[in-house]
């Protein structure tokens, strides 16, 4: 017998919705096969079977919220092969990640997606404090209630674990009927501005929901401004000699690869670099701690139909270009088809976002939590540039670097952009290319 078990999608996920049931009580299923849809305020997916047998029993309904490690189902007869019982209770760290390095948590759209090592540790580390207190953690149905009775979550007390904000609670709030300043339904993120009423009709309005996932986003960005000391700088960058490799390279490598050569992986490896060689910027605080981490998964913000989402491209330290570039198309497909596994949008210690091809020139992103640093990729155009004391006509680019002020000094945000920048105008990546 095994037992099915809410599985930990992330660090401060602490539980999850059951949306759908693929399998019925009775039926056969196998190893690895998907079971059941869940729905967590990072994401939802499939979750799929931890041993092959038969369903014997579906302990949880669809549309029930749990906390992580209840149990949910039984399935009997061929689960010896399988994980052992419990199996499922956490997400699967990745084969690559040194056992002494435990995996770290990880929104804007990139040029992939057509929009956006270790540590030598000799003692354990100390323990560490949450990064946020749990009543502060919803779940994706105790939003949903709110939002369909026009509870205000703010004025809720919470009575599950730590304070975390239950179904009972909310329920138990509608039926009081609403706070004396209570909000419309909307995300918390989305706070109601009075506004007088309209002198004459001057066109028509559309009044609709606001979406799930754009409400998430709306949360992580203001959640972001009120944490971090956001400053900000950029630099110009010369990508004459990409502009031209990518030229001369970029049939070859689509007929090979089966898809185009983009800017991207060029900046995703120019940075990656520049991180390894300024790991402060690749950190982050947790509590009285700064954690400094000696590898890079890089955040590839990706835009889709519903919004905003930033997959992560794990040991971007350890590939040359030709992997990073496969790695974010790949990112970029699936998460456009909303086939990404749990682990593949967590454990980020840095973010690019790519803007540039819709026409932005320079931008100022928000950091992605709980990250010390983003950086934002403008369009790469002509414009005409001094050098050697002519005036010529170059490929340029804006780079931009949003920093946190609590562990990032401009002087380092600058020496850290200074080697972005020769990265990119300097390298030759014919090599990396394999052409």
């Amino acid at each position: 017998m095994t037992s099915v078990k809410m599985p930990q999608l992330g660090e401060t996920v602490v539980e999850g919705t059951i949306l759908k049931w693929l399998k019925a009580e009775g039926e056969a299923v196998e190893l690895d096969e998907p079971l059941f849809e869940i729905s967590t305020d990072k994401v939802d997916t499939e979750v799929p079977a931890v041993a092959s047998g038969t369903l014997t029993k579906i302990l949880v309904p669809e549309g029930e919220t749990v906390s992580v490690g209840t149990e949910l189902a039984v399935i009997e007869g061929e689960g010896g092969e399988g994980p052992a019982e419990g199996a499922g209770a956490e997400a699967p760290e990745l084969a690559s990640r040194p056992a002494a390095q435990p995996p770290e948590a990880a929104l804007a759209p990139s040029e992939a997606a057509g929009g956006s090592g270790s540590s030598s540790v000799s003692a354990p580390a100390p323990t560490l404090p949450e990064r946020g207190p749990r009543s502060q953690i919803l779940s994706p149905l105790v939003r949903r209630l709110a939002e369909e009775h026009g509870v205000d979550l703010s004025q809720v007390e919470g009575t599950g674990t730590g304070g975390r904000i239950t179904k009972k609670d909310v329920l138990a709030a509608a039926a009081a009927g609403p706070a004396p300043a209570a909000a419309s339904a909307a995300p918390a993120a989305f706070q109601a501005i009075p506004v007088p009423a309209p002198a004459a009709a001057a066109g028509s309005e559309e009044v609709v929901p606001i979406p799930r996932v754009r409400g998430l986003i709306a949360e992580h960005m203001k959640r972001s401004l009120e944490i971090s000391a956001r400053a900000w700088n950029a630099v110009e960058v010369n990508m004459e000699n990409v502009a031209r490799l990518r030229e001369r390279s970029k049939e070859a490598f689509k007929a090979r690869e089966g898809f185009s050569l983009t800017y991207m992986p060029f900046v995703t490896r120019a940075v990656t670099e520049a991180l390894v060689a300024f790991p402060m910027v690749n950190s982050e605080i947790r509590g009285d701690h700064t954690v400094i981490k000696h590898y890079v998964n890089m955040g590839i913000a990706v835009s889709y139909d519903e919004g905003l989402i930033v997959p992560v491209l794990k040991g971007a330290d350890t590939m040359n270009l030709l992997g990073i570039a496969r790695g974010i198309n790949d990112l970029a497909i699936r998460a456009r088809a909303k086939q990404l596994k749990p682990d593949e949008i967590h454990g980020g210690t840095f973010t690019i976002t790519n803007p540039g091809p819709f026409g932005s020139l320079i931008s100022v992103p928000i950091i992605n939590q709980p990250e010390s640093a983003i950086l934002g990729f403008d369009t790469v155009e002509k414009r005409p540039v001094v050098i050697d004391d002519a005036i010529a006509i170059r490929h340029m680019v804006y780079l931009s670097l949003s920093w946190d002020h609590r562990l990032i000094d401009g002087a380092l945000a600058s020496q850290f952009l200074s080697r972005v920048k020769q990265n990119l105008e300097t390298w030759d990546f014919a090599e990396d290319l394999a052409l």
